[in-house]
């Protein structure tokens, strides 16, 4: 692919589309795990579970959008991607399961009536979960592009 072939500007607006939801999507979830569960749980009881609910529901359709976008940009890119070795497949595939987990916990998390405020003195941590899943994804898709532009 050089600078004149037309379909760079496709390649170059998914790979900016996938990255650019992939940090809005990261930031979103470690604002929450670390200042507005904290600051939900320093409220009432009686106040936390509507102002909890309240955030969830107004966050949700920012979530689906995002995963939607990282999912669709995602797929663009592995199909119009170069082959790769045995050992870059290995470690899409263990990205790829990273990746299930993120979508099934965000969905749970922006589902369940009240997120991971505490409730009775239990609480949650997927968004926890999904933050170590994310940066962990962060990593491997590190290795695999310096894979790539190496040629393997």
């Amino acid at each position: 692919m050089n600078s004149s072939d037309p379909t760079i500007i496709f390649h170059v607006l998914f790979r900016f589309i996938h990255v650019g939801s992939v940090i809005l999507l990261l930031g979103g979830i470690v604002y929450a795990r670390q200042v507005l569960v904290p600051t939900l749980n320093s409220l009432p009881e009686d106040l936390r579970l509507p102002a909890a609910s309240r955030a969830q529901i107004t966050y949700r359709g920012t979530l689906y959008a995002l995963l939607v976008l990282i999912v669709g940009s995602g797929i663009y890119n592995l199909l119009t991607g170069p082959k790769h070795t045995y050992e870059y497949q290995m470690w899409f595939g263990i990205k790829m399961l990273l990746v299930a987990h993120v979508v099934a916990t965000t969905i749970l998390w922006s589902t369940s009536p009240y997120g991971d405020v505490s409730v009775a003195r239990k609480s949650k941590h997927r968004l926890t979960s999904l933050a170590i899943s994310g940066l962990l994804i962060v990593l491997i898709s590190s290795y695999l592009r310096s894979m790539t532009l190496r040629g393997l």
